[in-house]
Formats: structure tokens, C-alpha cells, sequence
């Protein structure tokens, strides 16, 4: 007898500035660390935002030097937990309403609804659980042998082409059912849908 399995019907959503009004990665970073090292963190980050701006950095190279800066040699467990907070307390007044209303009108259709984001996992994920994502896709960070994190990405920065090599890679698809994006950085996975919406509620 022969099995038929089902591909799920795929919908990809960006998060910043798709279900966000704005940024979170230093929404985030203000959230897990205290004022005074936020702000020497910060001082220390604007040559590298500056060259970024310039376009003398790329994002990739940027975002791993922000990174760096502010958080290697932090311990995973308590970040965490400072990030299922952030998930709960954080993260709800920046969600466009109409964006969620869109997210939950896939979900009741049955779709399998993935998270695609070149911010940090670490975040995203307690937050993705908390609203029933099927997956998350996004930029994970790694860790030495004593739990504290190293101050580098794991995963490629999961921006721009990385949306669908990581979609591609995880699925084994070519082409998707929708996806939502609202940036440069969204082209080629908006270019895998059957249905891309860029910026639809903007």
C-alpha cells in the first residue's frame, strides 16, 4: 500500500516591522541588561552602527560585533529566562494588531505557520511558543562548555538569501503557500510563496 504524506500548506512570517512596529533586538538587549552597562555597551557600539549606516559594515558583520559586545561571556540559563519574560511583558505592545489577526486567520485554516526573523532565537522562540508557531527559523547564538555565551552566532545570520536556504533546508521545499515580510532582507523568501505580502498593513 502506498502512503501519501502530506506536504503541510506553508505560511512564513518576518517579525520586525511585519508583526512589529519596529525593532526589537535592542528593545531586547535594553531588557536583559542593566542601565549603566547597557550604556557603556552602547557607546562602544557606535562605530560599529555608524560604519554599518555608512554601509562600510555589513549587517552580518554589525550585528556580530553588537553581539559581542553585549553579550559574551553571559550565562544562557538566566538569559533564558530573561528572554521568556521579555516574551510576555516585552514584546506584546509593539505586535500590530492587524498582523496577529492575520497570523491566528491562517492558524484556524489549519496552516502551518513558521517564524522567519534574523534576530535572535533565544527571544523569539518563547514568544513563538506562546502564540502556536509551528517553527522557528532565526539567528541562533552559541554557547561554551559552562553554559555562558560566546559572543558569536551559531547559524548564519538568517537574513536576506538565509530566509530560504533555512525555509528550503528545513522544509525541502522550493516554493511556499504565503509569506509576509516587510524589508529587503524578505526578497527571497517573499519570492518562494505563492502569495507574498510585502508590507500589507503599512
Amino acid at each position: 500500500m502506498t502512503v501519501i504524506v502530506k506536504q503541510p500548506t506553508i505560511v512564513a512570517f518576518d517579525f520586525d516591522g511585519t508583526l512589529t512596529r519596529g525593532e526589537s533586538f535592542f528593545h531586547f538587549l535594553w531588557f536583559v541588561t542593566p542601565w549603566w552597562r547597557f550604556a557603556w555597551c552602547f557607546l562602544r557600539c557606535v562605530p560599529v552602527l555608524a560604519a554599518y549606516v555608512a554601509r562600510l559594515m555589513s549587517n552580518d558583520r554589525a550585528k556580530a560585533r553588537v553581539i559581542s559586545i553585549f553579550l559574551r561571556g553571559q550565562s544562557r540559563e538566566k538569559l533564558e529566562q530573561l528572554s521568556r519574560d521579555f516574551a510576555s511583558k516585552g514584546i506584546p505592545k509593539s505586535l500590530r494588531p492587524e498582523a496577529m489577526a492575520r497570523l491566528r486567520h491562517h492558524q484556524k485554516q489549519g496552516h502551518h505557520c513558521v517564524l522567519v526573523s534574523a534576530t535572535l532565537a533565544l527571544y523569539l522562540r518563547p514568544w513563538a511558543e506562546l502564540h502556536e508557531f509551528e517553527h522557528v527559523i532565526a539567528t541562533e547564538l552559541a554557547c561554551d562548555g559552562q553554559g555562558r555565551l560566546t559572543g558569536v552566532m551559531s547559524t548564519p545570520n538568517c537574513y536576506g538569501p538565509q530566509k530560504a536556504v533555512r525555509l528550503k533546508a528545513h522544509f525541502g521545499v522550493d516554493h511556499i503557500f504565503a509569506a509576509y515580510g516587510d524589508s529587503s532582507g524578505d526578497t527571497e523568501m517573499l519570492a518562494m510563496a505563492e502569495q507574498p505580502f510585502y508590507r500589507p498593513w503599512h
